[in-house]
Formats: C-alpha cells, structure tokens, sequence
C-alpha cells in the first residue's frame, strides 16, 4: 500500500514534526519550516541541523518535505518580486539540502495574464539559479500542479512538462501531483475508469518517474472548477471511489500521499489519516 502521510506542525522546532507525525499514524511528512504566508527561508544552525538530524534517525528517516511559502511567484511580471521569490526557494533548498530532507515542493506561480509560453523563458532562468545557488546534494525541487485560477503555472501537466524540458530534465526536479488541483484543473479522478485515464495522461505527458509525492486532498468545488479548496477525504467532490481507486493504483504504490485536508479545523488529524488506510485496504468495486 502506499507511504501516508500529512502536513504536519512544526511550531518549536523541525525535529518536533517527528512525533506529532507519528501521533496521527502518518508515515510522510510535509511542513511549512517558515510561516507560509510571510517571505523567508530556514535559519539553520548546527544544533539545529543535529537534533533534526537525530530525531530523523530515531524515526527511521521516514519521507519528509518542506512546502515552500505561498508569496513566491517566478512567472510575474515584477522583477523585484521574481527576484526575492528565487532567493527565497534558493535557501528553502539549501536548508533542504543541509538538514537532509527529501525535497521542497513549490507554486510556480502567475503570469498574470501574459501567458506561460511568454514567460516560460523567465520562469526556467530563475529554477536555474535556484538550483545554481543552492547547489544541492540529494534534496530536489519539486515543482506542484496547480488548480489553474488567475493564469496560475502548472495547472496543465504540458506546463509542467516544458519547465522540467526547458531545465534539460535536471534530475534535481521532481513534481508533485495535487488531487484536488488536478481535480479542479478538469482532470477526472471520481472512479477507477477515470483515475487509470488521469494517471495514464500524467505518465505521458510528464513522466512518471518524476512523480515523487502525492498531495493527498479532497475537492470543494466541480471539477474544472480552477479553484483551490482543498475538503477531507470523501466528503468532496471527488469522493471515496476515486480515493480508493488512486490507492490502488499499482504505479503510485510507492509513493507518499500527503494529506492536507481541514480535518476537524487544524489540519490534517489521525482520523484523516486512518480514513486514508481504510480506502486503502478496501478493495476497489
């Protein structure tokens, strides 16, 4: 069965998202290191990284990301905030890199209007440099799909595809497959016959093997909707039927699904995650 996990807190210290995991029954983890909505990379230290790094080992390294900070958009128009946004993701991966996480999983953001193709040559100069200045060893940049409002990159797995090609397929970039956002992008995942279609797409369009993650989450709203409103497993639009079908898909067996769902109003809880392990035993009908 698949690796499952959640969005984990991680207020105190990095090293205390391994229990907090553990406590829910989530085999992945994923948290904000910073506060999402506010610029800013990790400070590290070498206590830091050692206690980290200790508490990891204590837990059996089990897969573990960083979600970077919502403001970062590197298809803008604005020089300045493109600028920041790259010096932002650039230290999200070092600090990565330095601790030992697996990856730091990202929005590229809007073009506002301009178009991908437009600002696609901007978009690849600036992942350029993320990865130039971060230089990283073993963490990988995870590019997410996205739900598609506002002229948001990566709502149509061909974006994602072309950035990952426009980087020379840099094996340092992986992606991430958001249900929801695929959901709401036109990308049916209600039923067994539906999810197969999807996941066949996503296989030829961008490649399987650089699926490294799950986000785990269920739809408020239709599908092709654009919008982003993540709701708990199987009270959504997507439902229980398309979560067990994509459980049981035999090509995402190996990979962590990463819950990011309301729970019961602070994020993602051991009763998402045991709804999860249900569906994922259930066999499909």
């Amino acid at each position: 069965m698949a690796i499952l996990g959640a969005h984990v807190d991680s207020s105190g210290g990095l090293h205390l998202a391994f229990e907090r995991a553990k406590a829910m029954g989530a085999e992945a983890i994923q948290v904000h290191p910073t506060p999402p909505g506010f610029w800013g990379s990790p400070k590290l230290d070498e206590n830091r990284i050692a206690t980290f790094k200790e508490a990891a080992a204590n837990h059996g390294h089990p897969p573990f990301y960083f979600h970077a900070v919502y403001l970062i958009n590197l298809a803008g128009d604005d020089p300045t905030l493109r600028q920041r946004s790259e010096s932002t993701l650039a230290g999200y991966l070092k600090a990565a890199d330095d601790l030992g996480v697996d990856g730091v999983i990202f929005h590229t953001g809007s073009h506002k209007g301009a178009g991908f193709e437009a600002r696609l040559p901007s978009i690849t100069e600036h992942l350029k440099h993320v990865l130039e200045r971060a230089s990283p060893k073993s963490a990988r940049l995870l590019i997410e799909n996205n739900a598609g409002l506002g002229g948001c990159v990566g709502a149509k797995f061909e974006e994602i595809a072309e950035m990952i090609s426009a980087l020379d397929g840099d094996p340092r970039v992986a992606v991430c497959f958001d249900t929801c956002h695929a959901f709401a992008s036109g990308y049916d995942e209600r039923t067994a016959a539906e999810v197969k279609k999807t996941i066949d797409e996503l296989d030829r369009v961008v490649g399987l093997k650089r699926v490294e993650v799950i986000h785990c989450n269920d739809s408020v709203t239709g599908l092709g909707s654009n919008r982003d409103r993540h709701a708990n497993i199987g009270t959504g639009q997507i439902g229980e039927e398309g979560f067990r079908a994509l459980l049981h898909e035999p090509r995402l067996a190996k990979l962590p699904f990463i819950l990011e769902v309301p729970g019961a109003g602070g994020g993602p809880d051991a009763e998402q995650v045991a709804v999860l392990r249900k569906l994922g035993r259930l066999a499909q009908t």
